[in-house]
């Protein structure tokens, strides 16, 4: 038996993957925790805190890449 997008089975498995989607990006650090987000210089600063010596900071080309970048920090530094 193969599914098509008719079967009742197949949509509640897409209708899963998509509630799956928006839990983990309502649940990104960078969503929860709302690092001020700059530009410094030619780069984009996403930072948690006082300031760069003492709190979270990431980097990037652009504000959703400083974003995506935070992300991957706090997970890291939440590994550690």
């Amino acid at each position: 038996m193969t599914l098509n997008d008719n079967d009742s089975s197949w949509t509640a498995l897409r209708a899963r993957e998509a509630i799956d989607t928006i839990i983990q990006e309502w649940t990104r650090p960078c969503l929860l925790f709302k690092p001020r987000l700059f530009k410094d210089g030619n780069r984009w600063c996403a930072l948690l805190g006082e300031d760069m010596q003492e709190g979270i900071v990431a980097f990037g080309t652009s504000p959703d890449g400083a974003m995506g970048e935070f992300d991957r920090v706090w997970m890291v530094k939440d590994e550690h």
